[in-house]
C-alpha cells in the first residue's frame, strides 16, 4: 500500500481518484491548492503526488518548484494528472523537474490504477 497525495482544486475529481485508489489498496491524502499540497507533502511524506497542472493561486508548475526547493520533499515522486495535452513545453517541464509520467484526465479507473502503479515503481 502506498500513500498518494491528490492535488486538484475540483472536489469531484479528488473524490473519484480517492475512491479508485482506495479500491486498489492505497491510502489517499488530498489538497485543494498548491500551497496546501506543499504543507501536506512536507508533513506526510507521500510516496507519490498526483498533480493537476491548472489550479488557482498556485499553479502546478509553481507547486513543483516549491516541492523541489524543499530538501524534505525534493525527491518525492510526482505524476501529472491533467487534461493538458502533451506538448513540447510540457515535456520540457517534466524533464526539468524529474516528472516521469503524465496521466490523462479523465482516465478509466483501471487505466488510472495502472498508471499510478507504474509511477510508484519508478
Amino acid at each position: 500500500m502506498a500513500t498518494i497525495l491528490i492535488v486538484d482544486d475540483d472536489p469531484n475529481t479528488r473524490l473519484l481518484v480517492r475512491t479508485v485508489l482506495g479500491h486498489a489498496g492505497h491510502a489517499a491524502l488530498e489538497a485543494r491548492t498548491g500551497a496546501e499540497a506543499v504543507a501536506v507533502a512536507a508533513a506526510q511524506s507521500p510516496d507519490l503526488i498526483l498533480l493537476d497542472l491548472s489550479m488557482p493561486s498556485m499553479s502546478g508548475p509553481e507547486f513543483v518548484r516549491a516541492l523541489r526547493a524543499d530538501p524534505h520533499t525534493r525527491t518525492t515522486a510526482v505524476a501529472l494528472y491533467t487534461a493538458t495535452p502533451m506538448n513540447p513545453a510540457l515535456r520540457d517541464f517534466m524533464e526539468m523537474y524529474g516528472i516521469e509520467s503524465a496521466i490523462p484526465k479523465p482516465s478509466e479507473p483501471l487505466e488510472l490504477i495502472a498508471a499510478v502503479e507504474a509511477a510508484l515503481r519508478r
